[in-house]
Order: structure tokens, then C-alpha cells, then sequence
């Protein structure tokens, strides 16, 4: 192992990040649509960014900030500033310790002001120490802010007990003020006494210096002051209240923008009269990491965002020099795509097929094995008489193309299909036989073959490595594929690049330097990034056990779904179900396992057919997906009726949950095919029984 080299994916949170770091490593999408335009620092709006841990909150959030805008623009700050029309003040809510206020023999509500006053306090600490520095590039600016600080005694309910003569002297009142409430609740315990006095009603001090600044720097009039509050989660639903009521009675020129994960915003209340701040009224809403997948499905524009993001890295230590060109997407691709030891697809992924299967016998191959069991049970039984053994040989005979083994996966697909449909089991083979040598030489007349290679093709490869007891490698490598894995987080494929390095180098080899990195590391790292993102990574509350158990049966149907006889669903990681059909406990499950990101929401649902509904569609976190050998691209969905829905996500015992899940896939698994009964037959109370699928779209 190779210990001289640092390595490039090993700093993974932005919260970590120096300013200059922030600023090496951004990345936006190309043209309109971008993160900048997301934020809109600029806008008066105030706004909730959203988004599930690592989507990139804290580094756009930061990017905003007065410290980068300083490394952005350089020596032509004020400029940089004049043309961007705003400065950002960022605030991490974790260095508040919001803990500290209740508790500790205190009335509750003395700690809602008490908080308050210290909250509005740091953050007017926070925008004074930016105008000490802004004073330092203008003559003009200095003189304008020494005489806000003269005037800002308006600003107080009583003498705030400290001179006003500068700038400096009012940055450090305030810090003198935050430190006696940080004394005064520090010793509360100790002392039951909170000896606080509060010296400025609510907004007052944090927008009344705003507007002095404008008073008295005519020059910063146009520039809008953006507080950038990030972490909000950590606030309690009371904190998060007194920030509602700064939003919905900010006053020019302030804005806010709110960062949390998903499930961040406890309360929308502000201190009015049972009012509620309105999305579209007083703030924005947006979901940074629904954007970013947005990107990645509509327009491709995440994947080279992230390819950027990666060529960062590299530059910044020192895996690429300065002089390569990377000029275009394609050059970007082409060079990171070299770094990874990729799979033949060619002549049907011939290669690594033909590796698999070489221990076996063309006719003893072990999915012809299986098959020819399940005839053996249907056509006549184990035993049976010559004729009917003769049969099954002539119709194995018929699937068998030796060189090809996926292809003979496709003929046993399609084979099963007809099966299903009850045609003639020979007729059915024979006709194979035909298609399949057409499609073999490329030739016209194998529909049926193409269709099943483009939509199967890496379903059935799947199947191929399990049937052999094989690691499923072949959807889990190369950066196009830890790419669609991150599904718009970029912590997610930082990770995913973190555990390759770190592999690839235990391994024996020089990663990003010499030969490709291997197929084994490679899969190694996904591996354990998976088991990281679902076991390791936190998730808050207690009622992660639940959501991951429900997490653990979805996944357990999809991957049954997938390893099925007769798979009619290609790619199968999207679900849709109808929510207002759950109990209010499932319901809740299914609510947190998106707040956590075990599940993504797909915003356009999916329209149910036989009414005018349109179901919720979600997929599973693709992250997770090597852990159940299943897919990371989606195609179409699987509906889950109520009674899956139910046992996947209600409190079902195990028991209940696979006798719901084995009776909605029967159809799906040969011999029998789940028809014991004529199917259409059947009326509408069992129609529970049969498993809905979707096909198609990437909405």
C-alpha cells in the first residue's frame, strides 16, 4: 500500500472546508438552471434549501458567503460585490449549541426571549465583523460605518452600556453582550438564575443596522444583505419560530435563506396570531438534491458537474497537471473513464460470460439445469417416460447458443414469456431458435430480442452472476456508474471515489496514476460504501430500526422481483403506491424514509389506470443498491397495492409480510406461474393477487 500519496476524496463535508477550499472546489452547471440560480442570492424572497445529507447545502451556502466573495474577487472586491448585489452572512446553527437553552430549573418561558436575544445578537456579531473588513477597501465606506455606529443607539431599548463611538468599539459591545449571556446560561445550572438583561426588541438591532448602512454608506445602497442560516434541523421547533418571525418582518435589505436536511422545517408558526409563514408569500421552497436528479435524468448535466467536481480533486493533489486538456465533456469523460478497469459489453458481453459459465458442460450450464427441472415437474414429472424427456432435451437443445451464454439468458426469457401465455412449449422453442439466430447475425426479424436486450440486458446479466454465485460487478463500476450510484448527492460519489482510493491502494496499486484500477477494488468500494451509506451513516431518532426494517423488505421485493422467472419489469428500483391507503403508522415510515433519503421522491407520480389518482412514486436510494444486487438506472415502476404497501412499511410480522410478498409475485416465477387458478377469471376482490408494473419513463 501506497502511503505517500494523499488521498484526493478523503475531505468529504464542506462544514470542513477552509474558505479557500469552498472557493477550489465549486462547481455549478453549465448555462441557466444552476445552483446560483437556485439560491437567487440577490432576491428579496427569503428561502428553505432543502436537501438530504451531503446534497450540497453548507458548500452553496458558503459559496455565498463575504469570506469567499473576498477569494472570488480579490483586489476587485467592491466591484465583484456591486455586480453581484449582494453579501452573504453565514451562520452554522451548530455553534450555538441551541441545547444549552432550557432546562436547568428555569421557566420555559424565559428561555424562548432569552434565546431569541442572543440568536438576533450572534447574528448582528456576524454581519459587523463582515463591514470591519468591507471598511478596509474604501475611504467612504470606513467613515460612512463609523458614523452607523454613532446612530445605532436608536437601535437599543436602553443604554447598551458600552461606547458607540466606532465600528469597533459597537463589534465589541456585542460581543461583550453575547459573552454574558453565554456566562449567565453556562452557570445556570449552578446558579438557578438567568441574570440577563435584554436590551433590543425582536429585529430591531439585526434590521435597523441594514438600513444604516444604506443611510449612511450611500454607496452599498443597491447591495442586499443575505443571511445564510444553515443547519436549521438542529433548531428546536420554538427557535425555529423566532426565524419564521424574522422572515415574515424582514425589512429591506435583508433576506434569509434557510438550509436543512428534508426534514428540517419543524414549524412554518411565527409569533403572529396563529399565523403560519406561506410558501409563495414570504419564502421559496426548493430541494437541492430533487435538482440535482433532475439534472441527471433530464439533461445529463449532473454527470458532468460531477465529473468536474472529481477533476478538482485530482488537479488540486496533484493526480493531473494544470497543462492536460479538458477542454470539452467528452475529453472530461473519456480521461476519467480511463482511471477505472471497466467489462466487455461486446458480442453480448461474450468475455465475461464465457468466463463464468466455462466450468459447465454447454447443456449443463446451471440456469438450463434449473430449467430443465422446472420442465421435468410440468411436462410429465421426474421419471416420466422417454417421449416426455426426449421433449425437454429438444426444447433446451432449441434455447442452447454456446458461445453466447447471455444470449441464452434472452431465449430463456422469452421462453418463460410464451410459457406465461400458455403456448405450445416446442412450437415456442423453435421459434426462438429461429429469432435468435437472426438476431445472432444481426439480422432483421428478431424483435423480440432487441427489445429484451435493451431493456433486460443488465437484469439478465444479474441473473447470470447469481446463478453462478458470482459478485453482480457489472452495474456497479466505472464513473458513469458511481455517478448514477450518488443519485445528486456529490458526498455520496465522493464517498463512493473516498473507498476506491483507499481500496485500489491496499490492493497493490497506484489509483489515478498508472494501470486502470481493478474490477476487484472497484467492487470492494461500492460494497462498503453501500453498508456505510445504510448502516453507518447517521440517520436521527428513534425510530431508525423501523424505517430500515421496512427498507430492508422493500428491497427484499424489488431484488424478488428482479431475480424472477419472468422479470416484466426492467431495471426495477421506482414503486408507486397509493399513500392515502396506509395506516397513519405505515404512512409515517414511509414519510421518514424520505426525510432520511433511504427512499427519493419522483415528483411526477405516476397515474393509476383505472382512475383519474395519480399514486406517489418513489425509488430506492441507488446508493444502497449493491447491497441487494439490485439496479442503479430506473426505468419503469412497480405498483405495490395496499397490502404489500402495508407489510412493506406497516408493522406486519415477518411472516405476514413474505406471505403477501410470495402470493403479488407468484406470477412472476415459473413453473406454475401463480395460476393455479384461471386468472381471467378472476374477479375484482383478487385482483390484490397480481402484480402491477409500470414500464417505461424516467420521470
Amino acid at each position: 500500500m501506497d502511503n505517500h500519496q494523499v488521498n484526493p476524496f478523503d475531505l468529504i463535508r464542506a462544514a470542513d472546508f477552509s474558505d479557500t477550499q469552498i472557493f477550489d472546489y465549486w462547481v455549478d452547471f453549465n448555462g441557466d438552471g444552476g445552483l446560483l440560480d437556485l439560491i437567487e442570492p440577490s432576491s428579496k424572497t427569503s428561502k428553505h434549501i432543502l436537501g438530504g445529507k451531503g446534497s450540497g447545502k453548507t458548500h452553496l451556502m458558503r459559496y455565498c458567503s463575504f469570506p469567499v466573495q473576498k477569494i472570488r474577487h480579490g483586489e476587485n472586491l467592491l466591484d465583484g460585490i456591486f455586480q453581484e448585489k449582494y453579501i452573504g452572512i453565514f451562520l452554522r446553527a451548530n455553534i450555538l449549541d441551541t441545547g444549552r437553552f432550557n432546562g436547568k430549573g428555569q421557566d420555559e418561558s424565559k428561555w424562548g426571549p432569552l434565546w431569541n436575544y442572543y440568536f438576533e445578537v450572534r447574528l448582528c456579531e456576524q454581519f459587523l465583523q463582515m463591514l470591519l473588513e468591507l471598511r478596509l477597501t474604501s475611504k467612504e465606506i470606513s467613515d460612512g460605518l463609523d458614523l452607523l455606529a454613532v446612530d445605532s443607539a436608536v437601535l437599543f431599548d436602553t443604554d447598551p452600556g458600552f461606547e458607540l463611538s466606532s465600528l469597533s468599539n459597537l463589534n465589541d459591545g456585542l460581543i461583550r453582550i453575547r459573552k454574558e449571556i453565554d456566562l449567565a446560561v453556562n452557570n445556570c445550572a449552578f446558579t438557578r438564575s438567568l441574570d440577563v438583561k435584554i436590551r433590543i426588541s425582536p429585529g430591531n438591532l439585526l434590521f435597523g443596522l441594514a438600513e444604516l448602512v444604506h443611510v449612511k454608506v450611500p454607496l452599498l445602497k443597491g447591495i442586499q444583505f443575505l443571511y445564510l442560516i444553515d443547519e436549521v434541523e438542529n433548531f428546536s421547533r420554538e427557535q425555529q419560530r423566532f426565524i419564521n418571525s424574522l422572515i415574515r418582518h424582514r425589512r429591506d435589505p435583508c433576506s434569509f435563506r434557510l438550509g436543512a436536511r428534508l426534514y428540517g422545517i419543524k414549524t412554518l408558526a411565527n409569533y403572529g396570531a396563529d399565523e403560519e409563514n406561506k410558501e409563495g408569500s414570504e419564502f421559496k421552497q426548493v430541494y437541492l438534491d430533487q435538482m440535482m436528479r433532475k439534472h441527471l435524468l433530464d439533461t445529463g448535466g449532473y454527470a458532468h458537474f460531477a465529473k468536474q467536481l472529481c477533476i478538482k480533486r485530482l488537479r488540486d493533489t496533484g493526480f493531473i497537471s494544470a497543462d492536460v486538456d479538458l477542454a470539452n465533456e467528452k475529453k472530461v469523460g473519456d480521461f476519467l473513464n480511463a482511471f477505472f478497469q471497466s467489462e466487455q459489453s461486446e458480442n453480448f458481453y461474450q468475455e465475461v460470460t464465457a468466463e463464468l459459465v466455462k466450468a459447465d458442460q454447454p447443456a449443463e450450464r446451471k440456469y438450463f439445469k434449473k430449467l430443465r427441472d422446472q420442465l421435468n415437474d410440468t411436462v410429465g414429472g421426474r421419471g416420466s417416460a422417454n417421449k416426455n424427456s426426449d421433449l425437454v432435451n429438444r426444447i433446451l437443445g432449441n434455447l442452447a447458443v454456446p458461445a453466447f451464454p447471455l444470449v441464452e439468458k434472452i431465449n430463456i426469457f422469452i421462453f418463460y414469456q410464451d410459457w406465461y401465455r400458455d403456448e405450445d412449449l416446442l412450437e415456442s422453442s423453435e421459434k426462438i431458435k429461429t429469432e435468435c439466430e437472426l438476431y445472432v447475425q444481426r439480422s432483421a426479424g428478431a424483435e423480440r430480442h432487441k427489445r429484451v436486450y435493451e431493456h433486460f440486458a443488465l437484469d439478465l446479466l444479474a441473473q447470470l452472476y447469481r446463478d453462478y454465485r458470482q459478485p453482480t460487478t457489472a452495474m456497479y463500476i466505472g464513473m458513469d456508474s458511481f455517478i448514477r450510484m450518488s443519485a445528486g448527492v456529490p458526498r455520496n460519489l465522493l464517498v463512493i471515489l473516498r473507498n476506491i482510493y483507499k481500496w485500489s491502494s491496499f490492493n497493490g496499486e497506484r489509483p489515478f496514476r498508472d494501470s486502470p484500477i481493478s474490477i476487484t477494488s472497484q467492487r470492494e468500494a461500492v460494497m462498503e460504501s453501500a453498508v456505510f451509506f445504510y448502516e453507518e451513516d447517521a440517520r436521527p431518532g428513534a425510530e431508525v430500526p423501523k424505517v430500515k426494517a421496512s427498507i430492508d423488505r422493500l428491497a427484499e421485493f424489488l431484488r424478488e422481483v428482479r431475480f424472477a422467472s419472468k422479470p416484466v419489469e426492467s431495471s426495477p428500483l421506482a414503486f408507486s403506491l397509493n399513500v392515502s391507503l396506509l395506516s397513519p403508522e405505515a404512512a409515517d415510515v414511509l414519510r421518514q424514509s424520505e426525510n432520511w433519503s433511504y427512499i427519493l421522491r419522483i415528483p411526477k407520480g405516476r397515474p393509476h389506470a383505472n382512475s383519474q389518482r395519480v399514486h406517489d412514486k418513489y425509488q430506492l436510494n441507488p446508493a444502497f443498491s449493491p447491497k441487494w444486487d439490485l439496479p442503479i438506472a430506473r426505468r419503469g415502476d412497480v405498483r405495490l397495492n395496499a397490502d404489500l404497501a402495508e407489510a412493506i412499511f406497516g408493522f406486519k410480522p415477518d411472516a405476514d409480510f413474505r406471505m403477501v410478498m410470495d402470493s403479488v409475485t407468484a406470477s412472476l416465477k415459473a413453473p406454475k406461474f401463480g395460476k393455479k387458478i384461471d386468472e381471467r377469471s378472476r374477479d375484482k376482490e383478487d385482483r390484490n393477487k397480481t402484480l402491477e408494473l409500470g414500464f417505461g419513463d424516467d420521470n
